[in-house]
């Protein structure tokens, strides 16, 4: 849709849409740059990763293929956290354009929703792998698995799902107002 096409009540939304597509691209970016990066550091791995997988005070070996595993194991929500970043991305492109209702817009939104929700039923076992990874080299008896459900994981499934049943409603309203459209 052309600038001059956009209703003028929408100039604000289409402003918006335009600017906070660049600011998720940007935010992306930076997610991912630090996501992967911290694996090049193995001070700020233990300062950072090691606490919050709850490996706070036990010895982990930060080498190189307990950094290597840690990495490739943080690529799979990091991936999944890409992929739903790229959606809402979209969404405000979308926005940019001046199309506030459509299936495309609401299929988007389900899929970032699935991506909320995926991290959010993930994170134990993404913790787990990485307690694993780096403990894997310990000597016997120093290895663990932290396992652990926190109330942001339980909240992301609640929120995903919840983002999956609004863009399930705003296809219905796309799918409404198309027909509406076709009567006119």
């Amino acid at each position: 849709m052309s600038s001059d096409r956009i209703d003028p009540r929408l100039h604000r939304v289409v402003r918006l849409g335009r600017t906070l597509s660049i600011a998720t691209l940007v935010i992306l970016l930076l997610l991912m740059a630090s996501g992967l990066g911290i694996w090049l550091s193995p001070g700020l791995v233990e300062r950072v990763i090691v606490p919050r997988i709850g490996l706070a005070g036990h010895p982990v070996a930060l080498d190189g293929a307990s950094l290597s595993a840690g990495l490739a194991i943080s690529a799979i929500p990091l991936g999944i956290l890409a992929y739903g970043l790229l959606q809402v991305r979209q969404i405000f492109r979308d926005f940019g354009r001046g199309e506030i209702i459509s299936a495309l817009l609401a299929v988007r939104l389900e899929r970032f929703g699935a991506a909320v929700a995926l991290q959010g039923l993930l994170a134990p076992f993404i913790g787990a792998a990485l307690s694993i990874a780096l403990t894997l080299n310990n000597p016997p008896g120093t290895r663990a698995i932290a396992v652990s459900i926190s109330s942001h994981d339980v909240v992301a499934v609640i929120v995903g799902l919840l983002v999956i049943g609004v863009g399930a409603v705003m296809r219905e309203a796309a799918r409404i107002a198309e027909e509406n459209a076709s009567f006119v």
